[in-house]
């Protein structure tokens, strides 16, 4: 065999060797992502607990809203701001971050007692809240609408494409 057969079959090995680096560095680097990206989603998940008694209270719109501090509403409403900027960003799915926290939104928007003034609603500090919960309505009949016709087991791969990281 000659030189130049050994030449051509090393080099295309190379080739072949770094074309296959390149696709699997570029899956590991795709796989790293979703899983920082589930990371945060965790995080916001295990960060949102410290709201739970504010929660019981929108939960029935109990009268006790009005006593919370101002610095509790701040940082209740805070904490979906930074949701807001985070979907923005691309790092949490939409969907998946309106299912997880839209309805304590909500119920936190349309309260009576929460709101110590409902003018503070549309004050220009809550600007990305206000720019979150409309977006979020407008998407509430789709959404609700997709888990009703995936309501049973059979759906699972349509339902694991729509809410993942």
């Amino acid at each position: 065999m000659p030189v130049q057969y050994w030449v051509t079959l090393f080099q295309d090995l190379g080739v072949a060797a770094t074309a296959l680096g390149l696709i699997f560095g570029y899956w590991e680097y795709l796989r790293q992502g979703r899983m920082r990206r589930a990371e945060k989603y965790f995080e916001l998940v295990r960060s949102f607990a410290q709201f739970d008694p504010i929660l019981d209270l929108l939960r029935t719109d109990h009268p006790s809203l009005r006593r919370l501090k101002p610095w509790q509403r701040e940082r209740f409403l805070g904490f979906y701001e930074d949701l807001a900027l985070l979907i923005h960003s691309g790092l949490i799915q939409e969907d998946l971050a309106y299912y997880t926290f839209g309805y304590w939104l909500d119920r936190a928007w349309e309260s009576r007692y929460f709101w110590q003034d409902p003018k503070n609603r549309e004050d220009g500090y809550w600007f990305l809240l206000r720019q979150l919960y409309f977006r979020m309505k407008a998407r509430e009949p789709r959404l609700y609408a997709f888990i009703h016709r995936h309501n049973h087991g059979g759906d699972y791969a349509r339902v694991r494409r729509t809410f993942r990281f």
